[in-house]
């Protein structure tokens, strides 16, 4: 029996040329390494492609598509092909200003789901009920995360380590 086909070529294409750049600065907060941002990124649309999903609207679709990266990334930091790398990638350094570079160096040096909620809520504009619905998480535990989280990077910006 033959699937049914949600997304047309069209569709398709559209989704890819609003979504990437989302996805693959989310890719590479997450795992530091624009080389392996990239084939998140395209592993998301490969599983776009394969699983097509029934997505009711916009938002539905901007939902999967950083849910499906958020998974793949904790998917990559598991598995053992993960190189451990606590600096920023030197081909995203480069194309930043190099006050951002500095910021986004003491940023990386949160634990990772203080990051990553500061990375989302001021990198990605996106708000703490947005957050919370990617990240499967109650908006409580994301404005307790931006608060720790802003705290800590108050903290490391005056020289106290964590």
């Amino acid at each position: 029996m033959e699937q049914k086909k949600y997304l047309q070529s069209q569709d398709i294409i559209r989704i890819v040329e609003t979504y990437s750049d989302l996805l693959l600065r989310i890719a590479v907060n997450r795992v530091r390494n624009t080389a392996e941002g990239e084939d998140i990124v395209q592993s998301v649309f490969v599983r776009l492609l394969t699983a097509q999903p029934k997505l009711t609207d916009h938002e539905h679709e901007r939902r999967w598509l950083i849910r499906t990266a958020i998974n793949l990334c904790k998917d990559y930091k598991k598995s053992a092909a993960r190189r451990a790398s606590g600096e920023l990638d030197e081909t995203l350094a480069s194309e930043l200003p190099s006050e951002t570079v500095e910021v986004l160096d003491v940023v990386y040096q949160l634990p990772e789901n203080d990051r990553y909620a500061i990375f989302l809520y001021y990198y990605e504009q996106m708000t703490i009920k947005e957050i919370a619905i990617v990240t499967n998480e109650h908006e409580g535990t994301i404005s307790s995360r931006l608060s720790r989280g802003r705290q800590k990077l108050r903290n490391l910006l005056k020289g106290v380590p964590l």
